[in-house]
């Protein structure tokens, strides 16, 4: 196998974002970032620090090894803020600013996306003679706007970086994110979906997931597919390999919590194929952090912009990092945007999603149109289930599902349905 960028992610400056005065040790705005007076910080870089501890719930006891060198990482990454001329500013810092490039790099990475000789991405990846779900969504015209965070079908962000673990599983929360989707879709029912159980288990072929030392989301759709997916109360997640506690295939230890029906690719370095797609139901990216990991871990909200770069975010290979896609649109300024849910927690970017330029051509900024890509599920995008409107669809009733026949659920989504297939 040809694996790349397991160990590598992305890097920005901290976005400087003047706002009305708040004291020092408050959220900005209303995210759960820390409002860090640059005046504050230049006059009392120490007191400003443990102000942002303290905000963050970080033990660091003053004047120790670990105080001082966590105050050094911290001002490195405030280095840019602390050099403009901006004395009465409040900024956003989020709760990364302490860690170093290398150490977060081995705790929020792990997608691994296979590439052939030239750099481009293998089609299909490594799954042998795995059959190409056909793309159906290729009549559609997605709509000027999606975004399926108030349809409440997303999951709970989360954070795969807990008690201290470093764990390169993005992949494992980029399926289990867009299964959590696809299941509310079917069902109504917003599941947290174990993680935990696609480290442990997804070892096998066709891809070969390595659990905390990468893997790749096509590889996990079809793990679920085959296997089905435990809740992560039943389950929890670790943040370290650990032995599979489930045996392989639906069937073998009874009811699982909920199952996909297979993974489906959508065209690659296609912007507007991936717009057809997210237009009806949230999808999976893959991106490229590559040199730019400082980015990406301060990134606390707007549109994500490397200043200078010749490539939109930067880079867009090797791709590193794993994402859910869950709406684009356009600013009022005329640029367009993706929106996507990380698995950073919610103290990073808006609340735990980001946005990223759309409409840059090619494989789009940071590459996520590279090699995305989408979990199947009936009663959703299943073949013969009808297309989706998303300006009108809404979450099924959970109870009316649980006894609703699959006929009954399918002439449900074709009365929801409005977009059709051009003849």
């Amino acid at each position: 196998m040809n694996f790349f960028g397991w160990r590598s992610c992305c890097a920005l400056l901290l976005a400087v974002l003047c706002a009305a005065p708040l004291a020092a040790g408050k959220a900005f705005g209303d995210s759960h970032h820390f409002a860090l007076s640059v005046q504050r910080a230049k006059a009392d870089p120490r007191g400003a620090f443990a102000e942002w501890a303290a905000h963050f719930g970080r033990g660091y006891a003053a004047g120790s090894d670990e105080f001082e060198a966590r105050l050094g990482v911290w001002l490195h990454t405030l280095r840019h803020v602390l050099a403009a001329p901006l004395a009465d500013a409040m900024v956003p810092v989020n709760g990364f600013a302490d860690l170093g490039d290398d150490e977060f790099r081995a705790a929020y990475l792990g997608q691994v996306t296979p590439e052939d000789d030239e750099g481009n991405v293998a089609l299909g990846g490594t799954v042998g003679k795995r059959k190409a779900e056909k793309y159906r969504y290729e009549h559609v015209q997605p709509p000027a706007a999606v975004d399926w965070r108030p349809k409440e079908i997303i999951g709970p962000v989360k954070d795969q970086h807990v008690n201290g673990s470093a764990c390169g599983c993005c992949w494992a929360f980029a399926t289990i994110g867009t299964a959590e989707c696809m299941v509310a879709m079917a069902t109504g029912k917003v599941l947290s979906l174990s993680e935990q159980q696609l480290i442990d288990c997804d070892r096998g072929p066709p891809l070969y997931d390595l659990g905390c030392d990468g893997g790749n989301f096509e590889g996990g759709i079809l793990y679920i597919s085959e296997n089905g997916i435990d809740l992560e109360s039943d389950y929890p997640y670790l943040a370290k390999d650990s032995v599979c506690r489930r045996a392989s295939g639906k069937k073998k230890e009874g009811r699982r919590a909920a199952a996909l029906d297979g993974f489906g690719d959508i065209p690659r370095a296609n912007e507007t194929a991936l717009m057809q797609a997210v237009s009806q139901h949230p999808s999976t990216v893959a991106v490229c952090c590559g040199p730019f990991i400082e980015a990406w871990r301060n990134y606390t909200g707007g549109i994500f912009d490397i200043a200078g770069a010749t490539v939109p975010g930067g880079c867009t290979r090797p791709l590193d990092h794993a994402l859910v896609a869950v709406g684009y649109g356009t600013t009022a300024q005329g640029q367009g945007f993706w929106v996507l849910k990380n698995s950073w927690g919610a103290h990073w970017g808006d609340r735990g999603f980001m946005y990223v330029p759309r409409n840059t051509g090619g494989k789009g900024a940071c590459g996520l149109a590279a090699a995305p890509g989408y979990a199947i599920k009936k009663g959703v995008n299943a073949e013969g289930d009808a297309l989706i409107d998303a300006a009108t669809w809404s979450k099924p009733d959970p109870s009316a599902a649980l006894t609703m026949s699959r006929a009954e659920r399918l002439s449900l989504g074709s009365a929801r349905a409005a977009i059709t297939p051009a003849l």
